[in-house]
């Protein structure tokens, strides 16, 4: 059968010619007249002016370009196609498989599409029903005028949809079938509920778009629409609304980031006051004649500034210890419902904003920290300094330091284990 396109295809290369309604008159040649013999197809030959080939005398529909294939009339006639496109690619339909220049192409879904479409239309138009039910997914059709109303009780509105005899030039690399298959399936017996979201989502859709290209825009989206209505419909079920989830999330964002900010701005403010009274120590210990009993009050004033230090340490730690797992209980509370297992990529906002508040409070952390160690190390080397004003063995200031160190970080991991827990 390829063949045979193809060896028609050459005849139309060759010769002038028109596509009527009913026939295809040639411009006449000894060549051409051959070459219509040899496929065995009767002709009419008016002297030596021209050939003409009746179209029922072919056995498939032919075409000059793709536009005049592009029409409801002609897509819903079954059989073979060819089309010509002289000027560019010739494309053939043969027993429902495409051909771009006579290879078989089974990413060029022209005729595909062209055909869901009209079976969408059809599709549309099979949804009006007389009957007295308070639902009607299609409102009104008007097949005259080619018109399909679809009425909204909630907006208290409605829209209208015009199609047209042509069709529109549907990307060609996209295959428009699978949605469409998908949108039927949303009026199986099933999917009881689900026409009437699938309805609004039409609405609130195409009344975005213009007229002229309403119907085309509502074909091209029809993944989109069906997504909506079943986002809808699953938050239907289960009680569930995203507008106010999202909301109350962002509260609990803003309510939690405030705190972490809040113990960030403590930590900050000692730590922007941490040099100031490293200095006026050593200022005092340079300045001031070194006794014992001011070496003692010193000592003791560093080691009050150490405990509370290790108190404020494990105050900051339960507090972001607190908020994680607070934070973590509601997202997992959130998101152990059945609507994001339906729909797990609507996740991603919530998901996103865990992973911030997560990494913020792993980031106070470690600064939490770092502050404790700066401290504790500047406090033990003024000590150090204390003792060798003092005058006392290295072994024993070492062995003091060593000690302090280790108390350090005995605190510090007790300090952790404690908030794990």
């Amino acid at each position: 059968m390829i063949d045979n396109h193809k060896h028609i295809f050459e005849i139309f290369k060759k010769s002038a010619f028109s596509i009527n309604p009913d026939d295809i008159v040639f411009q006449y040649s000894a060549d051409i007249e051959r070459e219509l013999s040899d496929l065995n197809l009767n002709f009419l030959k008016i002297r030596e002016e021209s050939l003409t080939v009746e179209k029922n005398d072919l056995d498939f529909y032919i075409f000059e370009k793709s536009n005049d294939y592009l029409k409801l009339n002609e897509v819903v006639k079954k059989g073979n196609v060819l089309i010509i496109n002289k000027e560019s690619v010739p494309l053939s339909l043969i027993d429902g498989k495409t051909f771009t220049n006579f290879i078989e192409d089974e990413n060029n879904f022209f005729f595909s599409n062209s055909i869901s479409f009209n079976e969408f239309i059809e599709f549309i138009k099979s949804q009006e029903m007389d009957s007295d039910e308070a639902f009607h997914f299609v409102d009104y059709v008007n097949k005259t005028n080619r018109k399909i109303v679809f009425t909204s009780l909630s907006e208290k509105g409605r829209l209208i949809i015009n199609y047209f005899n042509e069709i529109h030039n549907f990307d060609s690399n996209n295959n428009y079938s699978i949605p469409l298959e998908e949108f039927k399936s949303c009026f199986i017996k099933e999917n009881l509920h689900l026409p009437k979201f699938l309805k609004n989502s039409i609405i609130e859709f195409s009344s975005k778009s213009k007229k002229e290209i309403r119907v085309n825009e509502f074909f091209e989206n029809l993944d989109k629409i069906i997504k909506n209505a079943k986002i809808n419909f699953e938050i239907y079920l289960n009680n569930l609304s995203i507008d106010s989830i999202k909301k109350e999330y962002d509260e609990y964002k803003t309510k939690y980031f405030k705190e972490i900010s809040e113990i960030l701005s403590n930590i900050t403010q000692k730590i922007i006051g941490l040099p100031i009274v490293i200095a006026t120590t050593l200022f005092a210990l340079e300045k001031i004649q070194i006794s014992v009993q001011f070496s003692a009050m010193i000592i003791i004033t560093i080691l009050i500034t150490n405990i509370y230090l290790i108190l404020l340490l494990k105050i900051n730690f339960n507090d972001l210890a607190y908020i994680k797992t607070v934070s973590e209980r509601d997202y997992k509370k959130l998101i152990s419902n059945k609507f994001f297992t339906v729909f797990p990529e609507e996740k991603t906002y919530f998901t996103e904003i865990k992973t911030r508040l997560n990494m913020r409070v792993k980031q106070l952390k470690n600064i939490c920290e770092t502050y404790f160690w700066i401290i504790g190390i500047t406090n033990i080397g003024l000590n150090i300094l204390i003792f060798n004003k003092l005058e006392l063995s290295t072994g024993l200031v070492f062995m003091i330091s060593v000690i302090s160190f280790g108390i350090f970080a005995f605190t510090r991991n007790i300090i952790l284990e404690q908030t794990e827990k």
